[in-house]
């Protein structure tokens, strides 16, 4: 039963039907395995948190004579290395990521005094750099945009109007324009587009995004966070029964 047929019942009806016969589909996510190089006083809490809340797998390291051997005993999908640390030289780097990681990308983090040194050493197109001071939504950015390259299940990319959302990469666009959001935005607009055509109770969307709610308002409060980010005009209110996101 299309959402046409579905409006003309009442809401308790619609709400029923929507539950009986068109269950939203689970949200899909993928990790990625990252080797963080840096220095104790550089792996924040902050950092490590906003990278594993993002599907980052995190192998922390402090020192860069085991880096090389960190890429040669496993694979990872990006290597973040921090500049400076104890024997550090790029040269030994990027010789040993070429044999044994040859398509695994480098994301350096360096001062502005060494910018172009480090710049002028690095792979172009595959490596890339940062420098001090930087947030981790940035640094969180940057690797997703390293990651992209590697193989993605078609399956994994929705897209609804001018809204591209790739679960994969845990990357959002409207209209070619990367948009941040946080791992419960995500999860939100993740079911929203995965239920093309279907307004979603309030109800569905509580029980697949918390097991305990921490409030009866939450999707409201979070459709609301949306709705600034994506344009207050993409996820509509169908009254009585829940929400959609506009084609």
């Amino acid at each position: 039963m299309g959402y046409l047929a579905t409006h003309r019942l009442s809401p308790h009806a619609r709400r029923a039907t929507l539950c009986r016969v068109q269950q939203p589909r689970p949200n899909p996510f993928h990790r990625y395995r990252v080797l963080l190089a840096v220095s104790p006083e550089r792996a924040t809490p902050t950092l490590l948190r906003g990278l594993r809340t993002h599907a980052f797998d995190l192998t922390v390291i402090h020192d860069h004579a085991a880096l090389v051997d960190a890429v040669r005993s496993a694979q990872y999908a990006a290597v973040v290395l921090e500049v400076g640390l104890t024997g550090f030289d790029l040269g030994t780097t990027l010789t040993g990521l070429s044999r044994f990681a040859p398509d695994t990308p480098l994301i350096a983090l360096t001062s502005r005094e060494a910018r172009e040194h480090i710049v002028a050493g690095l792979r172009g197109g595959r490596d890339d750099f940062l420098t001090f001071p930087f947030g981790a939504d940035e640094l969180i950015t940057r690797l997703r945009l390293r990651v992209r390259d590697q193989p993605v299940e078609e399956s994994s990319v929705a897209r609804r109007g001018d809204i591209t959302v790739d679960t994969a990469l845990g990357l959002v666009s409207v209209d070619g324009r990367l948009v941040p959001l946080t791992p419960t935005e995500f999860a939100l607009l993740t079911i929203l587009i995965s239920n093309p055509d279907q307004a979603l109770s309030r109800e569905q969307l509580t029980s697949m995004l918390w097991r305990d709610p921490p409030s009866s308002n939450v999707v409201e409060v979070y459709v609301g966070y949306l709705r600034r980010k994506l344009g207050p005009e993409r996820i509509r209110t169908v009254r009585g029964v829940g929400y959609m996101l506009e084609e």
